[in-house]
């Protein structure tokens, strides 16, 4: 076991459950010594988050509806309260509703299309507004792609555009910060 992230403290953005890519790096993260805080959104995903996060032993979750502006300072705010410096972020946020990825892109409504982007594009850039000003001390972030940003792959649809997006938005903000 490494303790390469000894005394490094980081948000973890998209655990639904102990299937989701965001809670194998979570676990990753802890195996090498890092403390983890936990956004989720709504009752539900908390209740399967507590017995995660727990397990890692991390009780710090924090409700975080990345769709809205608001929510997503006030997250901050109070994970400022009692973690006033963070070292990492990872952002595994993403959504599109299943109904419109099975057909085809050019059928996406435009209410899909701008939730899709918003919440899996934008956020990042919300999210690392505020999570930058708790990286005094510089940092890191990471979000998620996928290889449907680069080329058309089945079922995907909306979310390559938005993977696409997200990717080019990634290269703006590390220039930024």
């Amino acid at each position: 076991k490494s303790e390469i992230m000894k005394g490094k403290r980081g948000l973890i953005m998209g655990v639904a459950n102990d299937h989701s890519i965001a809670w194998g790096i979570a676990k990753t993260l802890h195996e090498h010594g890092a403390e983890l805080a936990f956004t989720y959104m709504g009752e539900s995903i908390l209740r399967r988050l507590e017995p995660l996060a727990s397990s890692l032993g991390s009780e710090l979750m924090v409700e975080c509806d990345v769709s809205s502006e608001d929510k997503v300072k006030e997250a901050f705010k109070i994970l400022g309260k009692e973690w006033p410096e963070i070292d990492f972020i990872v952002h595994a946020v993403a959504y599109s509703d299943k109904e419109e990825l099975k057909g085809r892109y050019l059928d996406t409504s435009l209410e899909n299309f701008l939730k899709t982007m918003h919440v899996s594009c934008y956020s990042f850039t919300s999210v690392m507004r505020e999570a930058s000003k708790l990286m005094t001390d510089g940092g890191t972030a990471i979000t998620l792609t996928y290889l449907g940003a680069q080329r058309v792959m089945p079922n995907y649809n909306v979310m390559g555009v938005a993977k696409a997006a997200l990717e080019t938005s990634t290269k703006y903000l590390a220039a930024d910060l």
